[in-house]
């Protein structure tokens, strides 16, 4: 069914999208008249797209449950996060997670930030807490899902931290969530979230979303204009961003809760599969919730023999990193289980 939207599914068993999301027929038409749009008219072209951000933005937090003026479309996680950082004028005390993703690290280190760090670990919930027990926090920051082990924070942990503590200020780095779960940003705790959007959402390279709270706003000390002019000073890349309203609108239409479903079920059996054979660490069933991203545990080449079985997958610290979307089957997870009892034998 799928298969015939996305043709890479046709070429291997496609368990990586973490890494990339696979670009549908449905995009690549809609970015092909976007550009004939651009061939025919040149600077309407342009001109019409500032006119119409302000419904691309409408879409994109209608979908994520955001306001549309604390919304915004960027060009990567690595550009927004940047963005949002860059208004704070105090020098705040963060709290963000060991060998989280790099990028979100860096953004941190280059700002006016004294920094904290707890451990990776499975209990990471547990370190967090202790932490803010100990020591005064204004900032934690940390991806919604680990894109190195898959480990998904839990929410309502986190929504008892701002009942707890709130002045505390939460960042996630949604590029490996946003598109694969339910999410509604503003009744979530978080107080800015930012994305890629090539990934799980599906929409090509080059954009990604940042959403703000007015508790943010509030720190800041600014109106949310300084940050929309910050975002798009100059000018932005118009078929990037109008391929993330394209890809919300596809998961809307397709109706994205039966998306979500299908996906969560397949990954209950993902998980209880590689549970059962060993091949991922036995913290993964012990947690009330996991991603759809697993690391699996094998031999020093495991990555090069699944490979070999046309499954695409990608190193992650000393295992390898598969992932499974709401277009992936139990066929898939089948051809997986039956490779890496081969790599065994």
């Amino acid at each position: 069914m799928y298969a015939d939207n996305f043709p890479l599914l046709t070429n291997s068993t496609y368990l990586n999208t973490a890494y990339v999301g696979p670009m549908s027929l449905g995009l690549a038409e809609f970015r092909r008249k976007q550009e004939e749009v651009y061939v025919q008219k040149g600077g309407d072209y342009k001109s019409q797209a500032y006119e119409t951000l302000e419904e691309t933005h409408n879409s994109i937090a209608h979908f994520f449950g955001a306001q549309p003026d604390h919304t915004f479309v960027i060009p990567n996680f690595s550009v927004g996060i940047r963005h949002a950082l860059s208004l704070f004028t105090k020098k705040l005390e963060v709290l963000l997670v060991d060998e989280d993703y790099p990028s979100l690290e860096a953004a941190f280190e280059e700002g006016n930030f004294n920094l904290h760090k707890v451990p990776m670990q499975n209990n990471l919930e547990e370190v967090i807490e202790q932490k803010l027990t100990k020591e005064r926090i204004d900032i934690l920051a940390l991806s919604i899902v680990q894109y190195a082990s898959g480990l998904l924070i839990d929410i309502e942990f986190l929504k008892d931290l701002k009942e707890r503590y709130p002045d505390l200020l939460i960042v996630g780095d949604g590029t490996q969530f946003l598109g694969a779960h339910h999410f509604h940003f503003d009744t979530a705790p978080f107080d800015v979230v930012v994305a890629s959007g090539y990934k799980w959402m599906l929409a090509g390279f080059g954009n990604g979303v940042l959403m703000i709270s007015q508790a943010y706003l509030d720190r800041i000390r600014q109106k949310k204009t300084v940050l929309y002019k910050r975002v798009f000073n100059g000018h932005f890349n118009i078929l990037a961003a109008v391929s993330l309203k394209f890809a919300v609108s596809a998961f809307e239409e397709q109706g994205f809760d039966k998306l979500i479903l299908q996906k969560e079920k397949l990954t209950e059996k993902v998980k209880q599969a590689l549970s059962e054979y060993e091949f991922i660490p036995s913290w993964v069933s012990h947690r009330k919730q996991h991603s759809s991203i697993f690391i699996l545990e094998g031999k020093e080449n495991l990555y090069e023999e699944l490979l070999n079985q046309n499954i695409q997958c990608v190193k992650r610290g000393k295992g390898v990193r598969v992932s499974f979307h709401y277009y992936n089957t139990e066929e898939d997870l089948d051809k997986l289980i039956s490779a890496l009892k081969i790599t065994t034998t």
